[in-house]
């Protein structure tokens, strides 16, 4: 490990928050050997003992929470009321995963002599992405812990010290010697843990790319579980009876959290004709206001993208506005370099959507809109994508809503509520390129299990039993 990760700060250059030793395959192979010993113990230590080591883990986050959002805020540029809302979910992670999730594992019975138990499935990699750099590793490893796994975690290779942190605290909470190691690097590590034949599942967040790559490279490992939860590109439908005030909060709420940088950040809004000036006119206005700076000021909502190639990204993607047939209404002016950026929108005449500027997930504050005629029309432009993760019905007529439920093809459909709200004692993901159809939310127990089967006796032989034809012994 000769090689080392730099963390500096997307706000600051000059801010370095440390280097990290990049891990090499041979001491990737320690690290999923270690897991591997440790993994028997910590299986058979019973629900309780691991709860109690869980439960140190969330008293020790919480008392801690102000130091991770500032960790948070600096090495990924999130704006510090955001980064300490991320730091509030790992404690809620812990109550809601010992409780509301652990149920989906208890044995389940068929008879007085058939059942059915949940057992953990061994060594664990958890693949981190960087725009929720403590959350989102967290809600793989609590659960995996919960149900009796060890765990390898890799975090991103922009959020280095975070994950880092993570560890600590574990550690610092009474984890035993192996139960959770970290490894640091870049894709090349990651890889190398993923396709490790010691590793009996890969939980993964990040983009489609990447969770497609993981999909074909294990097709010679068809034991070994993957949990993807990949991009969006995610829509609103507003109805011609929203109401505009909530509607274009929740819109630039959702546009603009993390930077656009969510895997639920709203990109297609379609309105109906007859609201259509209005609410660009109104939602234009809201998103100039949005005040961009250093994430750690108490009265910026956008930080930075997390690098200067993210930057470079979206302003590639803005580049393709004509071509794709598209109208700018809106940009913010840019009164800082890169990789700051303003939010931007963009309208086109037809709710077709051809171009990969429409279709593809952007990652930054980027949205369009699209004119309607009909709930049944929008309905159609929202499932015209390759991803299916979150979608949003603003109406005053719950009926509408209920109308979209099942129709609008995403894991998650909001009414009255923007697209970046979800619950963690509900289940999180989406179909198409959002996921595989392993959820996580409070549904990340079932895929840290396997389910085995039991048909019993008690032992004594009964001669009546016998099937025809069989003698008796």
């Amino acid at each position: 490990m000769n090689e080392f990760l730099r963390s500096v700060s997307p706000a600051d250059p000059s801010d370095e928050i440390g280097r990290f030793p990049v891990w090499d395959p041979d001491a990737v192979d320690e690290a999923v050997r270690r897991a591997r010993a440790a993994f028997p113990d910590w299986r058979d230590a019973g629900f309780e003992a691991r709860a109690a080591t869980i439960r140190r883990f969330r008293d020790l986050a919480a008392r801690r929470r102000e130091e991770l959002a500032e960790l948070i805020a600096r090495e990924v540029g999130k704006a510090i009321w955001e980064a300490r809302g991320e730091a509030d979910l790992l404690p809620a992670k812990a109550d809601a995963t010992l409780t509301e999730g652990m149920r989906f594992a208890q044995p389940m019975r068929a008879a007085v002599d058939a059942w059915a138990s949940f057992q953990a499935r061994g060594v664990l990699a958890v693949l981190g992405p960087f725009n929720f750099p403590a959350h989102l590793p967290s809600g793989h490893i609590i659960p995996a812990l919960a149900t009796g796994n060890t765990i390898v975690l890799k975090p991103s290779e922009m959020a280095p010290a975070v994950g880092d942190w993570l560890g600590r605290i574990w550690r610092d909470a009474g984890l035993p010697r192996g139960v959770l190691e970290t490894v640091q690097g870049r894709a090349e590590t990651g890889r190398e843990l993923a396709l490790h034949p010691g590793v009996d599942g890969i939980l993964f967040t990040g983009s489609y790319a990447v969770g497609r790559s993981l999909q074909q490279e294990i097709l010679d490992q068809p034991g070994k579980i993957l949990a993807l939860e990949m991009g969006g590109k995610n829509a609103m439908i507003v109805l011609d009876d929203a109401d505009l005030d909530l509607t274009v909060s929740e819109a630039a709420i959702s546009i603009c959290a993390t930077t656009g940088q969510r895997c639920s950040s709203l990109s297609r809004i379609f309105v109906a004709q007859s609201r259509m000036e209005e609410f660009a006119e109104r939602l234009s206005r809201v998103l100039a206001g949005v005040r961009t700076g250093p994430p750690l000021e108490p009265d910026v909502f956008m930080g930075p993208l997390v690098s200067r190639a993210a930057f470079e990204k979206v302003m590639r993607y803005r580049g393709q506005v004509v071509a794709a047939g598209g109208e700018r209404i809106f940009r913010g002016e840019m009164d800082r370099l890169a990789p700051y950026i303003a939010p931007s929108l963009v309208r086109f005449e037809s709710a077709e959507q051809t171009h990969p500027y429409q279709r593809d997930e952007i990652f930054g504050p980027e949205a369009a809109l699209y004119a309607v005629a009909g709930l049944d029309e929008a309905i159609a432009a929202v499932n015209d994508a390759d991803y299916g993760l979150a979608a949003s019905v603003m109406s005053r007529d719950r009926s509408s809503f209920e109308h979209c439920t099942g129709r609008v093809r995403t894991g998650v459909l909001n009414w009255n509520r923007g697209t970046v709200g979800a619950s963690g004692k509900l289940p999180f993901g989406g179909l198409g390129r959002s996921g595989n159809d392993r959820p996580a939310g409070v549904l990340s127990t079932l895929y840290c299990t396997f389910p085995q089967a039991h048909v019993e006796s008690d032992g004594c032989f009964d001669p009546e039993g016998l099937p025809p034809g069989m003698p008796r012994p």
